[in-house]
């Protein structure tokens, strides 16, 4: 508990602090003894009061050091989870994972069945539960994978993954996630553990298969007026027959 951690702290201090002064006693101590024996002529007994005074200094280094660290707060852990199905995922679940896991330090993530797609979805992904898998699993900003996760957060399912994976809070794109007129996320929502990310603009598995249904064999090329005359049109033949 917070007590205990507080308690355990000052102790921790007091016992330091402790230790340091007794260090300074001991090398004031030493200091003392050596101006004694130079007056007494014992040059022997000068090395080994060095030695040990070099023993005490490198003893109350270590106990400063000790007590600076005691300055620094402990960072709590808060445990981020997210879902979804991430079919063909591409540079927007990337950027996604990336922007979740800055909410906190550890981050989870569910990866929705293929069933579960296709009975809220009405169609199945492109990608299989385990291709899925295994392409959350590559992202270096996912700390764990969780599979086979359903697509609608009910009460239920929250209620396992938090008590499961000590989940803090639930992350999602700001754009809305509605299967058959309710938010997917209203649940989290009501235990007031849903935050929400900035979407990436321009890309989505619709928008990727959509450009794969439109491909032509030119769609890359730069929108220009071709030049005018026989040797220009014999290269752009030649180019495009290069190309094909």
């Amino acid at each position: 508990t917070h007590e205990r951690h507080v308690a355990h702290k000052m102790a921790y201090l007091f016992e330091s602090r402790q230790l340091l002064l007794s260090a300074a006693l001991a090398a004031s101590v030493a200091l003392l003894l050596d101006r004694w024996l130079r007056r007494r002529g014992r040059g022997t007994g000068k090395d080994a009061l060095a030695r040990e005074l070099a023993r005490l200094e490198a003893r109350a280094e270590a106990v400063r050091e000790a007590l600076a660290g005691l300055d620094e707060p402990p960072q709590r852990e808060v445990r981020i989870w997210m879902d979804g199905a991430f079919d063909m995922m591409h540079y927007g679940h990337a950027n996604a994972f990336r922007k979740g896991r800055a909410l906190g330090t550890h981050l989870i993530v569910g990866v929705n069945d293929d069933e579960s797609i296709l009975r809220c979805k009405g169609a199945p992904p492109l990608m299989n539960d385990e291709e899925r898998l295994a392409m959350v699993q590559a992202c270096k900003f996912v700390d764990e994978v969780v599979p086979k996760v359903p697509y609608i957060m009910s009460p239920e399912y929250l209620r396992w993954a938090i008590e499961t994976y000590r989940i803090d809070y639930v992350v999602h794109g700001d754009d809305p996630c509605i299967v058959d007129g309710r938010d997917v996320y209203e649940s989290a929502r009501a235990l007031g553990k849903y935050r929400t990310i900035p979407r990436t603009e321009g890309v989505s598995t619709t928008e990727i298969v959509g450009r794969m249904l439109l491909l032509t064999r030119d769609h890359h090329r730069a929108a220009a007026p071709s030049p005018v005359g026989p040797a220009a049109g014999g290269r752009a033949r030649e180019a495009r027959t290069a190309g094909e």
